[in-house]
């Protein structure tokens, strides 16, 4: 595990609900988080060498998978590798998920979809297309996760029962669109290496912009809240007005449009599937 960032603050969270930890949230892996694997490890009778390996995780699956009460950390700041945890642990406590991709972002990372109910009306939820907007992502994510309890309970969510919402509606939810800029502003990019340091020379060019906290761009300094066809040239004449020509912390509409094809054709997909 990495010795910083959010994997380390999730880590913190789970010993802290188990009773192992008792120290700030602060993502360092130090000699008191090390302590408190080492703890943990003895008690469940693991090698007690302070390292969170495979047999360490393992044994913290079954509270990783909802044994605390929880799945979404909501205290954290939250990354793309603690989606693809969460979005595990839905799958495996409810297999009725059906979890496809949108395709990659620039840095190769899959940008999830997850299915859930199989109504003919359909609705799209998304998160986190500005990367210093993360704290959508656990939002959406704690909605799917009380929407599946209260589903496979009979219980009603916001009012509505949950199994007539199922029967009746199909959603879709891409709770991260822009991972990479996630985890330049959560911290999963570290400070030093070339990736941040790529963005940093961005951003040097915008001293009124807070690095990384403003940064709302993908990794290349593209606002992909602004690459949507639809009045496209007019965002691109504001933009430009406004100083935004080069790739950006925020607001360069690029060099161009998403092709609209490629857009509709991958909803198309899904919602037809």
């Amino acid at each position: 595990m990495d010795q910083d960032g959010p994997l380390v603050e999730y880590l913190q969270t789970l010993l802290f609900y188990l009773g192992f930890y008792n120290d700030n949230i602060d993502g360092i892996f130090g000699n008191t988080t090390r302590r408190a694997v080492i703890n943990f490890q003895t008690a469940f009778e693991l090698h007690p060498d302070g390292i969170v390996g495979r047999n360490t995780w393992n044994a913290l699956m079954p509270y990783i998978n909802g044994g605390l009460g929880f799945i979404v950390p909501t205290n954290i700041n939250y990354s793309y590798s603690i989606l693809q945890i969460n979005i595990n642990s839905l799958k495996t406590l409810y297999p009725f998920l059906e979890i496809l991709s949108s395709g990659k972002s620039v840095l190769g990372n899959d940008i999830p979809v997850i299915k859930i109910g199989c109504g003919e009306k359909e609705v799209f939820y998304s998160a986190a297309i500005h990367a210093n907007e993360w704290i959508t992502s656990p939002l959406l994510m704690q909605f799917l996760a009380d929407y599946c309890y209260t589903y496979v309970n009979d219980l009603t969510i916001y009012g509505y029962s949950a199994r007539q919402l199922y029967d009746n509606t199909t959603i879709y939810i891409m709770p991260m669109i822009n991972p990479d800029g996630v985890n330049l502003v959560t911290g999963e990019i570290r400070p030093n290496s070339s990736l941040y340091t790529n963005t940093e020379l961005i951003a040097n060019n915008y001293p009124n912009i807070p690095f990384p906290n403003g940064w709302k761009s993908n990794i290349r300094g593209v606002d992909l809240n602004l690459q949507f066809p639809a009045g496209w040239n007019e965002a691109r004449r504001i933009k430009y007005s406004q100083g935004f020509t080069s790739p950006s912390p925020r607001d360069f509409v690029g060099l161009r449009s998403t092709y609209r094809t490629r857009i509709f054709g991958h909803l198309q997909f899904y919602f037809r599937t």
